[in-house]
């Protein structure tokens, strides 16, 4: 195994609490396929013998859900209360009751493809992907499916939409279809420079995209998929199974053989965990996080690791959010937050908003890709609230520039960072 060495030089420093139980409640020895997270604290797996498992406390305890069925699923997604997962055979189980009761779905697409992911859109509709380039579509919650067409015939492994009706679906021979009409239409992304399989992808927003899949591969776009290139220095050899963002910076890779990889400059560098697993039995194939710190991966063998400090470290034993949960709530009450500009992409006008929940001294400042300091738009005392500050770039050339937030008072210092696009 190699590790990627190149950090960009502009740190991001994630404050976060660690609060460990000693005890963990173990959930099943299934092979676990998919995680997601609808809450702060609330998240649910499916896998192998139809195990359907929902947390409630970030993993501390787990309950199992009866599913009525024993077929291996491999995707689920809820939304306001609407939960679907889909598997093996084309089944695909709904609920309505935020994941505690689940019914099959009798007016289905009679598919007997395998559904490997399914992406509730809102609560109407939501698409599923599946073997031989099938895609399904409902709009009316689950409970009537519609076939799309696909135009491939490759296995299609992962779908994933942000606002706007913009989605994306990856598969097998390096397959990556896009809609903009929330999944009516599809058309295919010339990815004929590459091959293999792509087991995900993550949409940072509708232009910037992280594919990852067998053999190490990762490769990275910026205008919605027109053009890709790879991280600098990431040669790995296992595959990587899933990939998930928390902001526009951060963002967490995982995959077989322990792999679990981290970035805090939008995926241009990688860097390992500091905690290393290593052997068959952590073979990881989803990960899921609450927010910026807490987030859980699952796996071979009911493999389930923990994270509270945004994927720096990993334990096998859950958090305990008997008492995280008030700490939690007293941070989101007193966070620095450093919001995405708008317009983003910009040419050559956006707008940087942020808040400081007390009076404090406060530095904005603009970089280039190689760290360089290009421009400085705030710096000395600001009360607390919300700020919002004016950046032109009409002197700078297109590309991705990094902004960051200082925060200082005395006795607490607060970093962030986040990207932004200049388009001319």
């Amino acid at each position: 195994m190699f590790t990627a060495k190149i950090k960009l030089s502009l740190a991001v420093l994630i404050s976060s609490f660690v609060l460990l139980s000693p005890e963990i409640f173990p959930q099943s020895s299934v092979n676990e396929h998919s995680i997601k997270f609808s809450g702060l604290t609330t998240a649910t797996l499916v896998g192998e013998d139809g195990v359907i498992m929902k947390t409630t406390n970030n993993g501390l305890n787990w309950d199992e859900q009866p599913s009525g069925i024993t077929n291996v699923l491999y995707g689920n997604s809820q939304v306001s209360g609407l939960s679907l997962t889909v598997g093996e055979t084309g089944v695909i189980l709904r609920s309505t009751d935020a994941g505690q009761n689940w019914n099959p779905i009798s007016k289905g697409s009679n598919t007997l493809e395998h559904l490997r992911d399914v992406e509730l859109i809102d609560n109407l509709i939501a698409v599923v992907c599946g073997d031989n380039g099938t895609l399904l579509r409902t709009s009316d919650a689950g409970l009537t499916w519609l076939v799309i067409t696909s135009g491939v015939t490759s296995n299609l492994n992962d779908v994933k939409f942000v606002p706007g009706g913009v989605g994306f679906v990856t598969g097998d021979n390096s397959v990556v279809l896009k809609t903009t009409d929330n999944g009516e239409n599809w058309a295919e992304i010339d990815m004929s420079f590459t091959n293999g399989k792509i087991n995900a992808i993550e949409a940072i927003d509708e232009n910037n995209l992280v594919l990852v899949g067998e053999a190490g591969k990762v490769l990275l776009s910026n205008d919605g998929g027109n053009s890709w290139f790879a991280p600098m220095s990431l040669l790995y050899e296992s595959d990587f199974n899933d990939v998930l963002f928390f902001d526009a910076l951060n963002g967490v890779i995982v995959g077989n053989d322990g792999l679990i990889i981290r970035t805090n400059d939008g995926g241009f560098s990688w860097n390992a965990s500091e905690t290393v697993f290593s052997g068959d039995n952590y073979d990881f194939y989803s990960v899921s996080f609450a927010d910026q710190d807490n987030g859980i991966t699952i796996g071979k063998n009911g493999i389930d690791i923990y994270t509270t400090d945004g994927g720096i470290t990993w334990l096998e034993t859950a958090p305990d959010n008997n008492i995280g949960i008030a700490l939690v709530s007293d941070v989101n009450m007193k966070r620095t937050t450093l919001n995405q500009n708008y317009p983003n992409p910009f040419n050559p006008s956006t707008k940087i908003s942020y808040e400081i929940p007390y009076d404090a001294t406060v530095s904005i400042k603009i970089y280039d890709m190689i760290g360089k300091e290009v421009a400085s738009l705030v710096s000395g005392n600001q009360t607390a609230g919300l700020h919002t500050v004016d950046f032109n770039a009409s002197n700078l050339s297109s590309g991705v520039y990094f902004y960051t937030l200082n925060v200082e008072n005395g006795r607490e210092k607060t970093n962030k960072v986040m990207r932004m696009i200049l388009t001319k």
